[in-house]
């Protein structure tokens, strides 16, 4: 028994060092000398740290955006994004849309289309979006941004959430329409707090979908914020443009500042995402 667990200890940590190693990577990167990056065979730890490469990218991020706050204008846009998109399709879309679908429609086929859902690529709407956006005179907006990411994201929170409110006790909810409280009242007052780990987990993966998205952000805005509506990823392609080639220490440096607020959310709600997805499943 001694030898399994150590074994499964190996497995594990060989896994984690998998996925932690990019980040490594990025970090690291971020502090090496232009001499360092370029190095063959890679160097693994730089024998002297640097943080010009921060200094490089916030320079070229103000040369971009020819402003006094040339530091701000993505990481507004992506925040205010991504905040709207992931209420609105969590806490008014997704949560009523898998409660109804748990306890009055109960359709299995309507729950495995919703999965169906979320497995289609999104490169395969980038046409009808445009266009449609594009017809309401919501180009280069946070609002066109916002439609199409909540088109994405609450078919993928519904399903998460359907596995928590499946897993609710009736009798609780029977309970409270003893006491009075409305179908309504019982959903927001009872259900909704129930199922809070579901809750932080479909905000959480919400969040980071919509900050990371690239394609539909590419597509739809041309210029930052005030003018426009460009996001962090594309502060990052703009930013290997404006240097004429791959200039991988402001890039990493880049991608350190712009990954920050998904990891420090991460980190403050690891508990709950943990118990998130491990707890919920749609049953039958």
């Amino acid at each position: 028994m001694k030898g399994r667990n150590l074994l499964l200890i190996a497995v594990l940590t060989l896994i984690c060092l998998v996925y932690l190693f990019p980040i490594y990577w990025t970090v690291i990167t971020s502090l090496k000398t232009n001499l360092e990056v370029f190095t063959r065979p890679p160097i693994f730890f730089p024998s002297q740290f640097t943080l010009s490469n921060f200094y490089v990218s916030v320079d070229v991020f103000r040369a971009v955006s020819q402003t006094a706050v040339g530091s701000i204008p993505w990481m507004v846009d992506s925040t205010i994004i991504a905040v709207v998109a992931t209420v609105v399709s969590t806490f008014l879309i997704a949560a009523p849309a898998a409660y109804s679908l748990v306890r009055f429609i109960r359709s299995v086929w309507l729950a495995r289309l919703i999965l169906f859902m979320t497995m289609i690529p999104e490169a395969v709407f980038v046409v009808p979006f445009f266009i449609i956006v594009a017809k309401v005179s919501l180009l280069n907006t946070w609002w066109g941004l916002i439609l199409v990411y909540i088109s994405f994201s609450a078919p993928f929170s519904t399903w998460l959430l359907m596995g928590f409110f499946n897993d609710v006790p009736k009798s609780v909810e029977e309970a409270a329409q003893i006491d009075g409280l409305s179908p309504y009242q019982i959903f927001y007052r009872v259900s909704l707090r129930l199922v809070t780990p579901g809750i932080i987990a479909a905000v959480i993966l919400s969040f980071i979908s919509c900050w990371n998205e690239l394609l539909y952000a590419l597509v739809i805005t041309f210029t930052p914020f005030p003018a426009g509506a460009q996001t962090v990823p594309l502060f990052l392609t703009s930013f290997i443009i404006v240097q004429k080639s791959f200039a991988w220490g402001g890039l990493a440096a880049a991608g350190v500042f712009t990954m920050l607020p998904t990891l420090i959310m991460g980190v403050f709600a690891q508990r709950y995402l943990a118990r998130g997805l491990t707890m919920g499943s749609v049953k039958g």
